[in-house]
Parts: C-alpha cells; structure tokens; sequence
C-alpha cells in the first residue's frame, strides 16, 4: 500500500489530469494570437524541414517571437493537419508538464532544506502544490490556450526545479547534484527564451533571492546564471550566422530590436498611467495567489511566535514561489504594460506560493483531502455531458462556427461579417484554410456572418 503522502500525490495529480484534459463544450483556438500561431505553424508545415529557418505569418517574414514554440506547432500540424484540436491537446500537454514538474520542484524544496524532524515530507509539499495551481483560473484558462505562455511556464517551472536542486543541503552537503541542477537551469533559461524571450529573466531574480536569503551559496548561483546566459547568447548567435549563411536576415537581432526594444519604448498595449493597471487582472486570474502572499507574509513575519501552530511552515516554497510569481507582474507586466494574459507565466510561482500555505492546514485533514481529490478526479471527466454552449462568450461561439465550417479551400476569399475582431477571425481562416480575410462589402465567394460560412452571390470554385 502506498504511503499516506505518496497516495496524497497521487490522488492530487489525478484530479490535475482530469480537470487538464476533459473540459466542457468545443475545442476552440481561444486566445487572440492563438490563429496567429497555428497559423504560423501551418505555413511551417507545408514547406520541408530545411526551410523551417523562416518564420512566416500570412506568408512574410515573422519576427515577433522566438521561434522554438512555433516550431513545435509546425510539428504538431504536420503530423494531425490544420485542426485546432491537436494545438489546444498540445497545451493540456505543456499543462500536465508543468504540472509533475511543479510537483517535483516542491518535494525539491523540502529534499534540499528539510530535516529529520520536519513535519512536512516532499511528497505532502508537492501535492499541495498541485492543488495550488488548480486553484489558479489562470492556470485553469491557461492550460486550454494553444498561445506561447503555456511552453514558457513549462520552461519557468524547469527553472524552479532546478533552483530547488542548487538551494543549500541542511541536513548533508551534496554538491554533486547541484551540478546536475546548474546544467538544467541554464537549458530551462535557454528553452524559456527561444519560446518567449524575455520574461524567462524572471528566474535570475529567483536565484538572487535565494542568495540573499542565505539558502543558495554564490558559486552556484553565479555557475547557473552564466551558463544560462552564455547557452542562451551562443544558440542565439549561432541561429543567426546558420540563416545569414542561407541568405536570411539574422532573427535575434531584429527580435530584440524591433520587438523587444520597440515594446518597451514606445509599442506599449492600451497604456496607463496608473502602477494599479494590472489589480483587477491579477485579482481575476490570480486571487488564491494575493490571498496567499498575505498569509504568507504573516506566517514568515511572525514564524517565530507561531511555530507551535504552524509546524508545517515552509519559508523557502514561500519566498520562492513570490518572487517568481511578483518578479513576472512587476518586473515584466506592469513596466511594459501588457494585456492581462501576459501575467499567466507567473502562476508556476503562484501555484507554489499557493501550495506552501494550504500546507499550514492541519496534518490530520490530509486524509480527507486525499479522498476529496480522488473523487472529485473520478467525477470531473461528467463535466463533458454539461450543456455548456449557453455559458461561452460570443467570440467563442464564433470561434466555434468557424472552425465547423466547410467549403473553403486555399487561396479563397472570405468575406467576413461577423462582430469578431479581424486579428482574431483573419489568422483562424488563414488557418484553417490558408484562404484570405476581406471586409463584408468587399466581393468574395464565402461569407462568414458569425454563425455560418456560405457561399455569398458568387459560384464557388469546382472541387
């Protein structure tokens, strides 16, 4: 029989699955850029491999994100076809990713800085972990978008892990791990950056903060950092000489300049003078989390007072799961301002931050838990039989008829009618079927009101 903190695990694990992969109603590209995307990936697709250098969106040179990401789209849709399903199962893949690594990254935690007598073990940590990201709608919405956050926080979460592996041993000195533990960190840095670009910066504030909080000692920190920059700065270049040397303009260099650079001078989204943009977002798709940061700030601050009420206190999940979380809102989201969605990769930081409070709970209630997850894990794949059409927004509803029509074929022209936003329908019809979006007076075969697309006063074209 499985110990009491290995079923705990387990049965946490299990309702994560569920909840991940069987959802209510339609598969839908939700998300703005998620046709972008796929669209992206579908023009991978159809040239062969030795072409894949060139990133095209609409057919022209595409600069706006690393290309790692958009690569494994081009996979995907080659392999299954330019459907939506593959893209978003792809998603609830990166999602359960993240998920058993998020985990691994909390037993870490206590495997690194626990001791004999601690009264919590890594298994209880993790799962408690596990339950923290499922409480996040971030996490839940975020794990169902085919977008460029969900790689990222999967590459976050391997930088959390391997974090965890440098922080000091209490109870032994093993730093034979910690080297394991360095290589990973610095592919995590390197990975997060060819799928999103900047925001993976997040995880050396992360190990600043480990620093200074006396768990990480400075060679290992300053071992990660470097060979997360340098693996980071030598794939890019060499990425660069390899398309120059194919007569293609370098990639990064333009990336930085003409996006990232860009971005934070001038290209911000709906700009606000106000520092409280992002409270009502962070409110909406991260509430466990701010509930959280303020229990754990209470327990940290007064840790000594309460160690007889608080035996499972773990400050290092605390400390680290903030800053990750804090160091994506504040020193990312909030400077270049943002759509709200950019926020999403700080909820690896969340979910831990989230898992070391409910591990306050009291022991005696983690048998019931334990049961509370398994059946809600067996009962939650019924959510499928819920009529759940009535409760989609009218974009998705939309999105929907799109992606259930038939008729055109590439290259046609679709006349598009409908309320949604021209980015959105535009890249889901080039998507779907590489044909062209034009305005609703404009002459077209196909017409697309929002709720069907037909053949509008021209013959289309013979199979």
């Amino acid at each position: 029989m499985l110990r009491r903190p290995a079923f705990f695990l387990a049965s946490t694990l299990l309702l994560g699955l569920s909840v991940v992969w069987f959802r209510p109603g339609p598969t839908v590209l939700i998300g703005g850029d998620a046709g972008c995307y796929a669209r992206v990936g579908r023009e991978l697709a159809e040239r062969p491999a030795k072409d894949w250098l060139e990133l095209t969106l609409a057919h022209a040179p595409f600069f706006e994100h690393p290309p790692l990401g958009l690569w494994v789209n081009g996979v995907v849709v080659s392999w299954f076809g330019p459907r939506p399903e593959p893209l978003v199962w792809l998603t609830r893949l990166y999602a359960t990713l993240t998920l058993l690594v998020l985990a691994a990254a909390a037993a870490q935690v206590v495997s690194r800085r626990g001791t004999l007598t601690d009264a919590l073990d890594g298994p209880t940590l993790a799962g408690f972990t596990v339950l923290g990201a499922l409480a996040l709608p971030g996490f839940l919405y975020e794990s169902q978008v085919a977008m460029l956050e969900a790689p990222l926080s999967l590459a976050l979460a391997v930088g959390l892990w391997a974090i965890a592996g440098m922080l000091s041993a209490s109870t032994l000195s093993d730093d034979v791990f910690p080297r394991v533990a360095v290589a990973v960190f610095a592919l995590a840095m390197a990975g997060g950056f060819w799928v999103k670009g900047p925001p993976v910066l997040v995880l050396v504030g992360v190990v600043l903060v480990a620093v200074v909080s006396g768990w990480l000692r400075w060679r290992w920190a300053l071992a990660a950092i470097g060979a997360g920059l340098v693996l980071t700065l030598a794939t890019a270049l060499a990425f660069d000489a390899l398309r120059e040397s194919r007569g293609l303009p370098p990639f990064f260099s333009t990336y930085l300049s003409k996006q990232v650079l860009a971005s934070v001078r001038e290209g911000r989204h709906n700009p606000e003078p106000s520092p409280f943009f992002f409270v009502r977002p962070t409110l909406s798709w991260y509430g466990p989390a701010v509930g959280a940061l303020v229990v754990a700030g209470l327990a940290v601050g007064l840790r000594r007072r309460l160690a007889r009420w608080l035996p499972r206190l773990r400050v290092e999940a605390l400390v680290l799961g903030a800053a990750l979380w804090l160091g994506v809102i504040v020193g990312f989201s909030i400077p270049v301002q943002k759509y709200q969605w950019y926020v999403h990769p700080g909820l690896v930081g969340a979910a831990l931050l989230v898992g070391g409070v409910l591990a306050l709970l009291p022991a005696r209630l983690d048998r019931l838990l334990t049961v509370a997850a398994l059946v809600a894990a067996l009962a939650w794949p019924f959510v499928r039989f819920v009529p759940w059409e009535s409760r989609m927004s009218e974009t998705q509803r939309q999105i929907a008829a799109l992606q259930a029509a038939t008729g055109p074929r590439r290259g046609d022209a679709i006349a598009d009618c409908s309320p949604m936003d021209w980015w959105v329908s535009g890249h889901l019809m080039g998507f779907l079927w590489d044909a062209t979006r034009v305005d609703c007076e404009q002459p077209a075969v196909w017409r697309f009101d929002g709720h069907s697309v037909a053949a509008h006063g021209m013959t289309p074209p013979a199979e």
